[in-house]
């Protein structure tokens, strides 16, 4: 067998276009696998909320295999209590419907808003207890359901 030769780097912040070469390769050999033509399309998209030009509360999703990975969820801590969150969940919820995603999945850690997914008709199906120590990280989903 042929030695091969290579370089490692290892990169901070990686640029848009690596991350986009790899995120790119690794769908292509899963569309590969999975040889679903309605799984194909994928998108990555924010929805945030502004006060005076500035962002309250935000959302990153990544939709992708008709499921929706919300990657983060935020509303700034002063504007709590008012239901942004509930609204931006909801819009999240209501985006992923328009791409056809049959799901949303996503984790939060104990000191975030497991309860609040909850609340909201999120289960859990899985946890990493002691992670980061002292907490557990929660793994949660929502089917979601199209209408007719």
């Amino acid at each position: 067998m042929e030695e091969l030769e290579y370089t490692i780097e290892r990169t901070a912040e990686p640029e848009e276009a690596t991350q986009k070469f790899l995120w790119g390769k690794l769908r292509e050999y899963s569309l590969s696998k999975l040889n679903r033509p309605d799984h194909a399309s994928s998108e990555f998209f924010a929805i945030t909320f502004k006060e005076n030009g500035q962002i309250i509360a935000g959302a990153l999703c990544y939709c992708y295999f008709k499921g929706l990975n919300l990657q983060l969820l935020w509303v700034e801590e002063k504007k709590r209590g008012n239901s942004l969150g509930k609204k931006l969940l909801s819009l999240v919820e209501e985006e992923a419907l328009k791409l056809g995603a049959r799901l949303v999945f996503l984790y939060s850690f104990g000191f975030q808003a497991p309860k609040f997914y909850l609340k909201y008709g999120y289960k859990q199906f899985g946890i990493i207890e002691d992670f980061p120590e002292g907490f557990n990280c929660y793994f949660l989903h929502k089917k979601l359901n199209h209408p007719s």
